[in-house]
């Protein structure tokens, strides 16, 4: 009871302890992990309210991977997951509109297509990967495996393909149900079919002249910072941006050889022709690791293609090397080992059989007395079999192959000596002529950077770094210090800066940065380039008028609209026909066409919408303009309406209309419009630094 009493006259100060002691867990796994407490957790994304999952997101990457390698293709390894979010992402949209609308697939639905009556998609796709007959019988020996004497862990890994299957496909057929509710809301009605008809109906023949706005000097329209606000405000919309957006300058320094390094390497190749051509084979450059050598025999044909290679084989002797190319750093070089004459390559029949050797040697008998090949290949004995299968007689793993028809008349079958189950029936139905072949080994090497090259390029960067702390000044210096400064735009979604490969560490670093800031210098021999970075600014909800590229633009659509308001009020009135505004511009006269529909209007430009609408509106001889256009002041005439095109057909206007302004249009856009007004946050540079 004396303990207890203690406990409780001090349990006020317990708590006091334990509190503090939990407190400083939290705030130091705050600070340490950066993902809890109020962080991200385990989000790598979210859309709206929607969360991705970073279990889920890696097990999604991994299988990008794989996929990749079995394809044998590359691709960076933050673009590849970037590209995996974007999906998810793209994913999550779907699956939300998929519920909002109430679609679904019902068992029978999927059942029909896994293993009913529509279910030929399917079994094609199991007789592709699985190389079995149908779905029903990949479905029989996942669920029944002991039917067909299936392992049990074989029959797991058969269960889990078959339940990913359906899922796909569930997905596959809410995919069509969508795209059929998706086509059908945005389907061309009677009056919009009839009003791109008439748009592209009627085409306006028209004379015309003009006069270019860069006729005009720049510096005698000077542009106000008012001028580009008030043209920025009056379409602010435009600049609206999905996610914080950070304006970035690098140095990419590439980690390339330097002219000793050159001169080097071209001397290690020199000493290396000499050791090969003072010692057998390639002995000579044995202890030389840089050399590469790959040995390879080429019939004539083969060497007769690479005109490179044919000239320094013809001038060589036996035991000679000389150099064949040199490419920028990568050296070629050959030594003729060897010159014979022997046949490239045979032609075979080809026969696997199951069966003992009594058997084996029944059919092979039977082939030898004239039945036909087919016929013996239908028999339940032969596994596979394969008629004229060229085979090389000169690749390096083709000894089993000479040692196999060794001594063989062609056209004779004959069974190799086999265990007593199972064997083969061949038969040489070709042996082409003996031809020259050549054995050669093939010697490259490619100058790198020495360790001395590669310190001095990261010491250099790194210096100027130093010395330059702040933005304004790294991009204001670079150029007199030998380098040069790129722009880069940089979200939490860029999976590089610029395009830039293995660079997402240098992103990581942009997003957490300080506006203002300068990096530490990224990068090494393996993502070969050393990299630095300024972040110069940040954007939030819109694209800024002080942005560098937007201001740009800006200003000269405020200066060519000074232009074109001057050449108007110089004009206006001044003339009665086109021909005398051409007289006052010292212009020319030409002629176009012009409908409402169309992209670009020839002799004047791209985007032409306002002067479309006027020489739409326009009657026939009427006199219009002087009128501002995209890069000049224009003046024209309609001199006549050509009306004589295809007559009104609805099917085909409606074609047009979802292929400019339908589902067909709009559907490449569908991620964007299911995305909507709702934010992505996107976590991936905390997870992935």
């Amino acid at each position: 009871m004396a303990t207890l009493e203690k406990i409780r006259s001090k349990s006020v100060l317990l708590l006091i302890i334990v509190g503090a002691a939990l407190l400083a867990f939290i705030i130091g796994d705050f600070f340490t992990s950066g993902r809890t407490l109020f962080g991200t957790g385990t989000t790598i994304a979210k859309v709206g309210d929607q969360k991705i999952d970073v279990q889920e997101y890696q097990r999604r990457v991994q299988q990008a991977q794989q996929q990749m390698q079995q394809s044998g293709q590359k691709m960076d390894n933050a673009m590849l997951q970037q590209q995996v979010l974007d999906g998810m992402i793209a994913e999550k949209l779907f699956d939300k509109e998929i519920e909002n609308l109430g679609l679904t697939v019902t068992d029978a639905e999927l059942s029909e297509v896994m293993v009913g009556k529509n279910s030929a998609m399917v079994d094609r796709m199991i007789q592709q990967q699985l190389q079995l007959p149908d779905a029903v019988t990949a479905h029989d020996m996942a669920f029944n495996p002991t039917k067909y004497g299936i392992p049990q862990e074989q029959a797991v890994q058969l269960q889990q393909y078959w339940v990913d299957l359906e899922k796909n496909v569930e997905k596959m057929l809410l995919q069509q149900k969508f795209n059929n509710l998706f086509s059908g809301v945005l389907a061309a009605n009677d009056l919009d079919a009839k009003a791109i008809y008439d748009e592209n109906a009627a085409t306006a023949h028209v004379v015309y002249t003009k006069q270019e706005l860069s006729s005009l000097k720049d510096d005698e329209y000077p542009v106000e910072k008012s001028d580009i606000e008030r043209l920025y405000n009056s379409e602010k919309n435009r600049y609206a941006i999905d996610e914080e957006q950070r304006l970035a300058n690098y140095i990419s320094v590439s980690i390339i050889p330097s002219s000793d390094d050159i001169l080097n390497g071209q001397k290690k190749v020199e000493e290396a022709i000499l050791a090969l051509n003072n010692q057998p084979e390639t002995q000579g450059i044995a202890e030389m690791t840089e050399f590469v050598v790959n040995r390879e025999k080429l019939s004539q044909t083969a060497v007769d293609k690479q005109s490179r290679l044919k000239a320094a084989l013809d001038s060589l002797s036996v035991g000679r090397a000389t150099l064949v190319s040199k490419i920028g750093n990568d050296y070629t070089i050959a030594k003729l080992l060897g010159k014979t004459t022997e046949s490239e390559n045979v032609k075979l029949d080809f026969m696997a059989v199951q069966g003992t050797r009594a058997q084996i040697d029944s059919l092979t008998a039977l082939l030898n007395a004239g039945t036909p090949f087919d016929s013996i290949a239908a028999s339940p004995l032969v596994a596979g079999s394969q008629k004229a299968s060229e085979v090389s007689l000169i690749d390096a793993n083709s000894h089993m192959v000479k040692e196999l028809i060794a001594g063989r008349e062609t056209g004779v079958y004959f069974a190799p000596d086999t265990a007593a189950q199972g064997g083969r029936i061949i038969r040489i139905a070709e042996r082409p002529a003996p031809v020259t072949i050549y054995e050669v080994a093939n010697v490259t090497f490619t100058t790198e950077p020495s360790n001395a090259t590669i310190n001095n390029l990261e010491s250099r960067l790194q210096t100027y770094v130093s010395n330059h702390k702040t933005a304004q000044a790294f991009v204001d210096s670079a150029q007199a210090a030998g380098f040069t400064t790129f722009p880069a735009y940089v979200t939490g979604s860029s999976p590089m800066l610029g395009n830039l490969n293995d660079s997402h560490n240098a992103v990581a670093w942009v997003m957490e940065a300080k506006k203002g800031e300068v990096s530490p210098v990224f990068g090494d021999i393996q993502t070969g380039r050393f990299l630095a970075v300024a972040l110069d600014d940040i954007y939030e909800d819109y694209t800024p008028a002080r942005d560098p590229q937007l201001n740009a633009m800006l200003t000269v659509r405020a200066r060519n609209d000074k232009k074109a308001a001057k050449l108007i009020s110089d004009y206006e009135g001044k003339a009665k026909d086109v021909a005398g505004y051409a007289a006052l511009m010292k212009a020319s006269v030409d002629t176009t066409t012009v409908n409402f529909g169309q992209y670009f209007v020839p002799g004047i430009g791209a985007n032409e919408s306002a002067l479309q609408g006027k020489v739409a509106a326009a009657k026939p001889g009427q006199l219009v303009g002087p009128m501002q256009s995209g890069n000049a002041v224009v003046v024209l005439t309609v001199t006549n309406v050509d009306n004589e095109g295809r007559p009104y057909n609805y099917e085909e206007s409606a074609v047009r209309f979802n292929q400019q302004r339908g589902a067909a249009r709009l559907g490449n856009s569908l991620d964007r419009i299911l995305l909507g007004n709702q934010k992505v946050k996107n976590n991936m540079t905390t997870f992935y630094k």
